[in-house]
């Protein structure tokens, strides 16, 4: 099993590559003056990725709307070079810079930016990610807390100063730095983390629903930070589908940063007590359940997992995917398993010719339909 010696980076820099990756809009914040924007250009730039910087202090809502021009007869809203630059590179990162220091005019402009992704009426590729840097407003110039629906769209992190970097960098201008890559930060296998994540996340908020709705808070300084809704949990499914399974510190800082402290506490106490399975694990054979016994919230995780892990692989995934399945509804859970069977049974990848008999015996009676009868390959 890994340990938390042996990541690379510190918690802040993995939590921070995984939410770019992840395609998550990050917000970082911290004090001014520790090399926030240069750390991060240099970074950029050392993972392989275009950068552009948009100081939003400096910048009109139109900045970010466009302004209405005529193309061919239509009306259309312009673009900008910065987009064209960040859509014609292989990846790119858009840094939006002095964040929380733009006009409120100018934020409503940047909020389809962040959100919708799109400047003017050009869309920005999903090639390209988001990070906003911001200084506390009790020491920036003119800062305001961000709007709630700005705020529920980003992963919040505290800037950590990486003094080793500095002092190593300071001398040649931060030209010559080396980042750690992303992918020796991040999962080795992110498809399956993420039916992982994804079961885990789905079970809690199962069982603690108060945390999938909640009000939006009234206090601006908390509706400005990170606090629960659907969005910011589908974010923690896909920021934490980057991070290894047992980076426990920097996944801390992702859901801390897209649910808030409260929240995440919560789901970490419930995780550690739950012990649930890794999907994977189970659908290649390594560990074995007893499902008749099984606890609901550990079965209802692991067929959630399953499930995702079979409808996003090949043919081969599938199959194994559908013989777990089959083994729970032979194990005496039949009703927990049908729904994700019909799941299955409903898209089959291209390849499958047909149900594997065995799955097409454990659940034949409750599915009740002929077009399942028919559609059974051989085992």
């Amino acid at each position: 099993m890994a340990t938390i010696n042996t990541f690379p980076g510190s918690p802040f820099q993995r939590a921070l590559a995984a939410g770019v990756q992840a395609n998550v809009p990050t917000g970082v914040i911290g004090e001014p003056g520790q090399g926030k924007t240069t750390t991060m250009e240099s970074s950029t730039s050392g993972w392989g990725r275009h950068c552009e910087t948009v100081i939003g202090s400096n910048r009109e809502a139109t900045d970010f709307l466009g302004v209405m021009i005529e193309d061919e007869g239509a009306i259309k809203y312009s673009s900008f070079q910065w987009v064209q630059n960040l859509n014609n590179a292989a990846k790119g990162l858009l840094l939006l810079d002095e964040f929380n220091t733009s006009a409120p005019s100018t934020m409503k402009g940047m909020l389809r930016v962040v959100q919708e992704r799109y400047v003017g009426d050009t869309k920005l590729k999903d090639s390209v990610s988001i990070v906003a840097l911001m200084n506390p407003i009790e020491t920036a110039v003119d800062a305001y807390d961000l709007p709630a629906p700005m705020a529920n769209r980003m992963m919040h992190l505290k800037w950590v100063f990486d003094t080793n970097n500095w002092l190593e960098n300071v001398a040649t201008g931060f030209q010559n730095m080396n980042p750690i890559p992303l992918a020796d930060i991040l999962a080795a296998d992110p498809v399956s983390r993420k039916a992982a994540v994804a079961a885990a996340v789905t079970t809690f908020l199962k069982v603690n629903s108060k945390f999938m709705t909640p009000a939006v808070p009234t206090d601006p300084i908390k509706a400005g930070g990170a606090w629960p809704s659907p969005r910011s949990w589908t974010n923690v499914i896909n920021v934490l589908a980057h991070l290894d399974r047992y980076d426990d510190e920097a996944a801390f800082l992702v859901v801390e940063g897209l649910v808030g402290e409260g929240a995440a506490t919560e789901y970490f106490k419930w995780l550690a007590a739950a012990d649930l399975h890794d999907p994977r694990e189970v659908i290649d054979g390594t560990v074995s359940v007893d499902w008749k016994n099984e606890r609901a919230d550990r079965l209802f995780a692991l067929v959630q997992g399953v499930t995702a892990l079979g409808l996003s692989g090949d043919g081969e995934l599938w199959r194994k995917a559908a013989i777990v399945l089959a083994k729970c509804a032979e194990g005496g859970k039949p009703d927990v398993a049908f729904p994700s069977a019909q799941k299955l049974a409903n898209n089959l990848p291209k390849g499958v010719k047909g149900l594997p008999q065995r799955f097409a015996d454990a659940f034949m009676e409750l599915f009740g339909n002929t077009k399942y009868k028919v559609a059974v390959a051989a085992k």
